[in-house]
């Protein structure tokens, strides 16, 4: 498969959806390019290729780059205000009466709460029927805050970009999951930076009480044998035994020294292993999601497909490309129009010559066997001939599908739309029927399916 001469960015995408919102003219010569780049590809990689060459050549400002440079401003400030936040975090832990740290609750809060945070964002994105469908407030508000501070409060593109789903959208938030996971990262810093600051400098006590005599030292033990389990073999000094464990354990007669260092190089430990090292694992995963959708731009909200039959003329435009053999005609409906009246039609605008020709209504489960050996005699792809004023969106979106089941997802899929005459000759359907019918085929968001319309070649478009 072709690949694209430069990748996709969310500068860019956002820079497209701006052009077409601003309903930016299209200069002769830039459709010319389209022309160019496209030559020998199909489907999404064309449509890949000709949209990037159309967008470099219509944009002259940056909406991307405004957003994104916001998009940083806040992330950043984000990532300081949460290193911050955790260095409060680890004083306010600090029991200003018995000098010390309540390991107990240093778990229970930094750490377990971080925890749960991520369970119930990890619950409530598998609960949404669409992984793209929106993630945390926190991303929402900081997509907010970055729109503001571009200047683009209101911008069309961030509705389309919304509003178009799919990989489009999947970037944009992804990319907003790319910030928060930096700022967790920040709070986990600020965690380290902050109980370091606290041995260093006060040589803080840490504690753990409790009513019960056996089941909170149990407990505890085997807590930290668990989650320094990591590191237990090459760290063994950073694992509290049972001896540490009893001696730390605080009583009211009992003053509270120093240390011991097995607590506090432990939840260090704990807090990069645990606290850190996830939070730059799903770092690491929103950043690949985000260049994987960026990768998997299809490009088929129903603005992209109008502009690319703008762009490409998929109803008129003639190529030197040699015709595909092997082509599978579906006349759906049986309309009466015939090979010969559409073979040069099909050779000339669509490009294929017809192997098979074959009527049917719909592909209904009995003709499953008679479909599958009609389609392996049809490599090159399949046309669905129809009739303009017999639009049944139901029963074509039927047809399409089992198409697909049985060609698969990479074979062309073109649409030849035509009346039949009272001769049986094809004529062209009328402009509300055209309409339609690119209604329904931009509805499938099939990148390798496309409309064509009869147009009479001796007279011309």
């Amino acid at each position: 498969m072709a690949r694209d001469p430069r990748r996709w960015t969310l500068e860019d995408l956002i820079d497209f959806e701006s052009a077409i919102a601003a309903a930016t003219r299209t200069p002769p010569e830039v459709r010319d390019s389209v022309a160019s780049s496209i030559r020998g590809l199909q489907g999404t990689p064309a449509r890949r290729t000709g949209l990037r060459v159309w967008l470099e050549g219509v944009r002259t400002s940056s909406d991307g780059r405004k957003f994104t440079s916001a998009l940083a401003m806040v992330g950043s400030a984000l990532a300081l205000a949460m290193f911050l936040a955790g260095i409060s975090a680890v004083l306010g832990l600090v029991d200003q009466t018995r000098g010390g740290v309540h390991v107990t609750l240093f778990l229970a809060v930094l750490i377990g709460g971080q925890w749960l945070v991520l369970m119930l964002a990890a619950m409530a994105w598998l609960m949404r029927r669409r992984a793209a469908d929106g993630f945390s407030t926190v991303q929402t508000l900081a997509g907010k805050l970055a729109r503001r501070l571009a200047g683009e409060r209101d911008a069309p593109w961030w509705r389309r970009l919304m509003d178009c789903g799919g990989p489009a959208r999947a970037a944009a938030l992804w990319r907003l999951a790319r910030m928060v996971q930096t700022a967790g990262l920040g709070f986990n810093a600020g965690i380290l930076c902050g109980l370091a600051g606290l041995v260093l400098v006060r040589h803080v006590g840490f504690f753990w009480e409790t009513t019960t005599e056996v089941a909170m030292h149990s407990l505890l033990e085997r807590l930290t044998r668990l989650l320094a389990a990591p590191w237990a073999t090459w760290l063994p000094g950073a694992v509290p035994d049972a001896g540490v464990i009893e001696a730390s354990r605080w009583l009211p007669e009992r003053d509270l020294p120093p240390g011991p260092a097995a607590w506090w190089q432990f939840l260090l430990m704990a807090t990069l292993v645990w606290g850190l090292l996830p939070r730059l694992v799903l770092w690491w995963v929103a950043w690949h999601a985000s260049r994987r959708a960026l990768e998997q731009l299809d490009f088929q909200a129903r603005w992209h497909r109008v502009l690319w039959r703008d762009l490409t003329g998929t109803d008129r435009m003639e190529t030197d490309d040699q015709a595909l053999d092997g082509v599978l005609v579906l006349d759906v409906g049986g309309s009466g129009l015939t090979v010969d009246g559409l073979r040069p039609f099909l050779l000339r605008r669509l490009r294929v010559h017809p192997a098979v020709w074959q009527s049917v209504a719909v592909l209904d489960p009995g003709a499953e066997a008679q479909a599958s050996r009609a389609l392996a005699k049809a490599p090159a792809g399949v046309v669905l001939l129809a009739e303009g004023w017999a639009l049944s969106p139901a029963r074509m979106s039927a047809l399409h599908a089992k198409v697909r089941a049985h060609a698969g997802p990479a074979t062309p899929v073109k649409f030849l739309i035509a009346n039949a005459a009272s001769d049986h000759t094809p004529v062209a359907p009328t402009p509300s029927e055209r309409h339609e019918w690119e209604r329904f085929v931009d509805s499938l968001r099939d990148p390798e399916a496309e409309v064509f319309f009869f147009e009479n070649l001796q007279t011309g478009a």
